[in-house]
């Protein structure tokens, strides 16, 4: 093996900075061992002539990848982001893999070395050369969540997605930096440590450039130089004896370039790890550049959220798990309400220990896999010496197998994290960092919720609650539903000292609920389950019956009022409120927030539900709630208090606390908003002595979620969570909301509910467009029978026009699909007040009618034959049948998905199975669940052990095909309005 200069092309993605400063590293260490590299980019020449003055570095211009197109420095531009790489990247493939391909060859490269631009693994495959990518995330990933956000118009990109992966899956190894998100498409991976730039100077040698007095304080303000949008700084952000350095890329951050006395632009050729190191405190999003810089100098780290980033969250968990995060609200950023932030990181000390020579290990890697032509190192295993990379001794003697470069027929299905991706076929289970979600109260993986209420059950938990709180009503309760009394447990150890030594540390929510209640005074508790839609689903705003199973897993809340006299408040509040008159303030806390990446608190005074002594609108409030999408959960939890301002004049005069803890799994289509709103609206009229039967509950909680999230759902999810009960369904017929008599299950039938792992969104493009085709249905056929009256046919529910009828006189007459514009140009309207019809957009018109219509008959014909005699095999197959063809019409409407496809077509396959060897089959149908477009299935069986290892059969299955355990909803629990509420007081 020869030991000459080796030629190396190093691919690096024009997004952020963040890639091009860790490519530097490497580069220095490449040059330095004497190599030749060839940076191919879209970046800044700039970035690394600078850094890297060497003959054996040049800088080659192409763009092959955009990123992430942002609107600001803190907001994404989805649709944006997706159209420009389908133009980048896409449309110009084949001319672009054949210039790169090309100039690895004439340019005689040895290898190629990746951050993070798909189309280069391809090029490199394409010109037999080996590949290594080098990154902490990959653009599939990233792309998944936009594709699966933008509902309808994000299907459309879903190839581009896929194709992504393909490009991945020809790499030879992935070189995986830490804090990294799943990225499944690669093959080979093996783990380095963190890739650094490290600071030169002194924290003495920068205060003395800067002019800075020893006892100054200095927060470095990091943001990436894009247009500022609606923040501006001003002298009042920093407290006094704080300085700001602000570095923007070299741009101006104002247009006349002035900034505030206490404010200071870093200068173009300033090296940013200098100012990190002797800061007191850096501010801005969260990237790697500056999160690996935080880390490796041990200064924290003050981020506001980024909307629609995927790699944020795992970064965000890595400066949190080493005590460098805190996280500030875009509001208090806007706000300039900076100072409870800042003293707060005066008070943190790092615990990151772990190597950041990384540089000279990925080095060391790309140089070893050109030489050997593929063959990949393997580590030795880690000896825990902070001084190597993780056990990697960069100088030890090579050790590793030949791996074959991978290409697209090496791709399989997964689901991470709700998107579906790609996976590569030597992968098994998608892997996510094991710190992702620590804590106290932590689950096998980011998608598997929590403890189920039966699994949380003890007599322990108990008397524990009953030893500690001093309960005044509701005590029935904790022998009715176990998994409350695990909650007061939780309620009872809330305040106890932290463990400053814990590993992990505990969770920010978990230490922001600390001293959020008053224990001398009474606490409300109130809970609500989830519920599994069994028929009916996307029926309920056409009027039909609908059928729902309340979940065993449920949301509790515990709520408290605070006079002002005895209000305490968080600091950055307590500073928000300095030189005014004390406010009521709304303070939430939700537990399990990473597992959808949210904010775990939110806070608001409520005067700002006022304006002139009135309520603001639903749209006011809609608008308010919108204005940050970290915290846009909150319309759950603030709605209520909109809506009973609006409906049962209600005030608050006095500050309100509210604790979330939920295990109805967000994004299942299991109702998780429901049992949210309605167990909240519950905890607030039990505080505020308000007296309202079950189901008005439930009609005051869709309020919420038509007029102030802004999700055009029926009523059927409140009224299953409100009303619900044990062993069960419960039957409502839609006209508006009519609770019929529940449907008791026999005994010798069960229902289950799986979890796709595809992420469900009520308020997703696709159910609101099907919602409004079937209004525009009911509008054509009320035109078409005119002279019947102006009112519409029905009595304004599809579901009252019988499907022979329908089938007569109205299915030829409506159209496939229909454009909004000629829509309101004939008809003029729709009837439905929860959507709207845009002019620029094609409607589905005769399935989502047809939908309703037929769902209705087959709902009605499902409740009949629960309550008849179920004795022989035909009636229970004819019982699945029904549920078969409601999931085909959900298919027709265009709300099916891959992963609830597939778990139907499991339980078919049980079916054929059980056919084959001449047995009866024990699983007797299935269907999508809710408003569609992933979520869960609801299945139908035999209460037997054999229907129960068949339905385990489809777990192991499933999971053996896309790397997604389904999660398994099998219990049943009492609704919010049978359960009522607890009120207790400490001991």
């Amino acid at each position: 093996m020869s030991d000459a200069p080796l030629n190396i092309a190093y691919y690096v993605t024009g997004h952020g900075l963040g890639h091009a400063t860790r490519v530097v590293e490497v580069c220095r260490q490449l040059v330095a061992s004497g190599h030749d590299v060839v940076v191919v980019t879209a970046a800044a020449a700039g970035v690394f002539t600078r850094e890297i003055p060497s003959q054996q570095l040049s800088v080659r211009r192409a763009v092959l990848d955009c990123g992430s197109k942002q609107q600001d420095a803190f907001s994404v531009d989805m649709k944006g982001s997706l159209e420009l790489y389908q133009e980048t990247a896409v449309d110009c493939r084949d001319a672009i893999l054949a210039t790169e391909a090309k100039w690895l060859k004439t340019s005689e490269i040895d290898l190629v070395a990746v951050d993070i631009v798909p189309i280069a693994f391809a090029a490199a495959a394409a010109a037999g050369l080996p590949a290594v990518g080098v990154s902490n995330f990959s653009w599939d990933f990233i792309y998944s969540e936009y594709a699966s956000t933008l509902g309808n118009v994000g299907n459309s990109y879903r190839k581009m997605v896929w194709q992504i992966a393909e490009d991945y899956a020809c790499a030879s190894v992935l070189l995986r930096l830490p804090g990294y998100s799943p990225m499944p498409a690669f093959g080979e991976v093996i783990d380095v440590p963190l890739v650094v730039r490290h600071a030169q100077k002194s924290k003495t040698q920068v205060y003395i450039e800067l002019g800075l007095q020893e006892e100054t304080h200095l927060c470095v303000f990091i943001y990436g130089g894009q247009p500022p949008g609606e923040w501006e700084l001003r002298e009042e952000n920093l407290p006094e004896g704080w300085i700001c350095v602000v570095c923007s890329g070299g741009k101006p951050i104002v247009s006349d370039n002035r900034l505030p006395s206490n404010f200071r632009l870093a200068k173009p050729d300033d090296f940013i790890p200098d100012l990190v190191n002797a800061a007191n405190c850096v501010l801005g999003k969260i990237g790697y550049g500056t999160t690996s810089e935080c880390l490796g100098h041990g200064t924290p780290f003050i981020f506001i959220r980024r909307d629609y980033f995927n790699e944020e969250p795992f970064l965000r968990k890595q400066l949190e798990v080493h005590g460098l995060g805190v996280e500030m609200k875009r509001r208090d950023f806007l706000s300039g309400n900076w100072a409870p932030f800042l003293f707060k990181t005066l008070t943190m000390e790092s615990t990151f220990n772990e190597a950041t020579n990384g540089a000279e290990v990925v080095a060391r890697m790309l140089e070893h896999i050109a030489r050997h032509k593929g063959y990949i190192p393997i580590p030795e295993p880690p000896e825990g010496d902070a001084g190597t990379a993780n056990g990697y001794n960069a100088d030890g003697p090579p050790r590793g197998r030949a791996v074959a470069r991978a290409g697209a027929g090496r791709l399989r299905d997964a689901i991470v994290f709700g998107y579906m991706m790609q996976r590569h076929r030597a992968r098994g289970k998608v892997e996510v960092p094991e710190w992702y979600v620590p804590g106290a109260v932590r689950a096998t993986s980011p998608e598997t919720p929590r403890l189920s209420a039966a699994v949380q059950a003890s007599t322990a938990a108990t008397q524990e609650a009953l030893a500690a709180f001093d309960i005044t009503h509701g005590k029935e309760n904790l022998e009715r539903c176990p998994d409350t009394a695990a909650f007061l447990s939780m309620l009872h150890h809330l305040d106890d000292p932290v463990d400053e030594d814990a590993d992990p540390p505990e969770l920010p929510e978990r230490l922001a609920a600390k001293r959020l209640f008053r224990w001398e005074d009474e606490v409300v508790v109130t809970r609500a389950p989830g519920r599994l839609d069994v028929m009916g689903g996307i029926g309920d705003y056409s009027g039909c019956l609908v059928l729902q199973k309340p979940t065993a897993e449920a949301c509790h809340v515990a709520c408290q009022r605070h006079p002002l006299a005895k209000q305490k408040v968080w600091k950055h509040i307590q500073n928000r409120h300095k030189g005014h008159s004390p406010k009521p303030v709304l303070r939430v806390v939700s537990f399990h927030a990473d597992d959808t990446n949210r904010s775990p608190t939110f806070d608001m005074d409520l005067t700002e539900l006022l304006q002139d002594g009135q309520p603001i609108s639903y749209s006011e409030a809609r608008t308010y709630f919108k204005s940050d999408p970290a915290t846009s959960w909150a319309a759950y939890v603030a709605g209520p208090l909109v809506v009973l301002m609006h409906e049962l004049g209600l005030r608050y005069p006095q500050g309100i606390s509210l604790l979330l803890s939920s295990s109805v799994p967000e994004g299942k289509g299991v109702s998780s908003s429901a049992a949210v709103e309605v167990a909240v609206m519950q905890a607030l009229c039990a505080a505020h002595d308000v007296h309202i039967d079950g189901r008005h509950l439930a009609l005051l909680c869709q309020k919420v979620e038509n007029y102030v999230v802004g999700a055009p759902c029926g009523v059927m999810d409140q009224m299953a969570s409100s009303l619900g009960d044990q062993q069960a369904l419960m039957a409502m017929s839609c006209q508006p909301a009519e609770v019929e008599p529940e449907v008791p299950i026999p005994s010798h039938l069960k229902f289950w509910g799986l979890d796709s792992g595809v992420r469900h969104s009520i308020g997703g493009a696709d159910y609101a467009s099907v919602r409004a085709g079937a209004f525009m249905g009911l509008r054509i056929m009320t035109q078409q029978k005119a002279a019947e009256g102006p009112e519409p046919i029905g009595n304004g529910y599809l579901c009252s026009i019988r499907p022979s009828v329908y089938a007569q006189h109205y299915e030829e007459s409506l159209p496939d699909s229909m454009t909004g514009a000629s829509f309101l140009a004939k008809y003029h309207h729709h009837y439905d007040h929860a959507t709207q019809i845009s002019e620029d957009r094609s409607y589905a018109v005769r399935q989502p009618t047809a939908h309703a219509i037929n769902e209705n008959h087959r709902v009605r014909c499902f409740r009949q034959m629960l309550l008849g005699p179920l004795e022989s095999p035909e009636q229970l197959m004819n019982l699945g049948d029904l549920m078969y063809q409601s999931h085909a019409g959900y298919s027709r409407c265009g709300l099916g998905s891959d992963g609830t496809d597939r778990l139907v077509a499991l339980v078919r396959q049980e079916q054929a199975m059980a056919r084959l060897h001449q047995e009866p089959p024990v699983l007797y149908g299935a269907k999508i669940t809710g408003g569609g477009s992933g979520g869960s299935v609801c299945i139908l069986g035999a209460a037997t052990a054999e229907a129960e290892a068949a339905v385990q059969r489809i777990i192991s299955k499933y999971a053996e095909e896309t790397g997604f355990n389904p999660y398994e909803f099998k219990g049943t629990s009492i609704g919010a309005s049978r359960f009522g509420h607890i009120r207790l007081m400490r001991r």
